[in-house]
């Protein structure tokens, strides 16, 4: 035992560098004039042994921040490929989006996360098509997920085309925070289709955890659904997630307009006129 004892106290011995100075017979660094040496009692004893002066202690701290940092930036981008498959969507956010009164209350819902998760509280974003429904959930999901919380976005006709067996749907939906479901009332209108669109439904209201769902749907259509096989479905939808209607045009009709515009312009010679 004192062999390791004297071992380990030779291993800390601090190093002398250029600068560096004796004072009441310990090791100083002449750069923060902190002590490199400080004084134990070890044995019955007092022994000198190395110690971290405050100029090495920032570095040290700084040094591990730093990797902090880098496994923080690659924890989120793994979550990031693993919850938002689509390519397309994981530049959405709210910072570079078109301010609208339906995104200021998903950007709400997001920074009240806590409050939502805590509640179970979900979100119904229904309107018309292109209107920007997808894109204020993507908003909301990469938000979670710039904060470390595993969001996934996915669609029926995606799920259903995948091919996952029903334990592997049930898997999938209770491991995320946060499921957003896009496009629902775009899938097959087949038994398998409507009971796998249950079956995920369902297992995310047992978990009770938050689920967005977007819809071309009006909430009429929703409310009074054309059979009992959608009823069961849009009940439990409209008991997880508040309503949120998207009105105005089609966003995406508009960019491509404008797209072509711009194009136009080009093509006439007309830039700098």
């Amino acid at each position: 035992m004192n062999d390791l004892i004297e071992s380990l106290i030779r291993e800390s011995v601090a190093k002398r560098e250029p600068g560096d100075y004796i004072q009441d017979g310990l090791l100083y660094c002449g750069h923060c004039g902190t002590p490199k040496q400080c004084r134990i009692t070890l044995g019955g004893g007092v022994r000198i042994v190395g110690c971290q002066c405050a100029c090495r202690m920032r570095r040290y701290e700084a040094e591990q921040k730093a990797v902090r940092e880098m496994e923080q930036r690659i924890h989120i981008r793994d979550l990031r490929a693993d919850g938002i498959r689509d390519r397309g969507l994981t530049g959405c956010r709210f910072e570079t989006a078109l301010d609208t009164p339906e995104l200021a209350k998903c950007r709400r819902y997001a920074d009240r996360w806590d409050d939502m998760y805590a509640q179970n509280s979900g979100l119904l974003l229904w309107g018309n098509t292109g209107n920007g429904k997808t894109y204020a959930a993507a908003c909301i999901a990469n938000e979670l997920i710039d904060r470390g919380i595993p969001a996934m976005i996915a669609s029926f006709p995606r799920i259903l085309n995948a091919g996952y067996d029903k334990q592997e749907i049930i898997e999938q939906v209770r491991y995320y925070p946060l499921l957003v479901i896009d496009d629902l009332g775009a899938e097959r209108n087949s038994g398998y289709a409507l009971e796998t669109v249950y079956t995920v439904i369902d297992e995310r209201y047992k978990t009770k955890k938050p689920l967005i769902v977007t819809t071309n749907l009006t909430l009429e259509e929703i409310c009074k659904p054309k059979n009992m096989d959608y009823q069961r479905i849009y009940d439990r939808v409209l008991e997880m997630c508040v309503p949120v209607v998207f009105r105005g045009g089609s966003l995406r009709r508009d960019r491509a307009n404008d797209k072509l515009r711009r194009a136009q312009v080009i093509l006439d010679g007309k830039e700098d006129t």
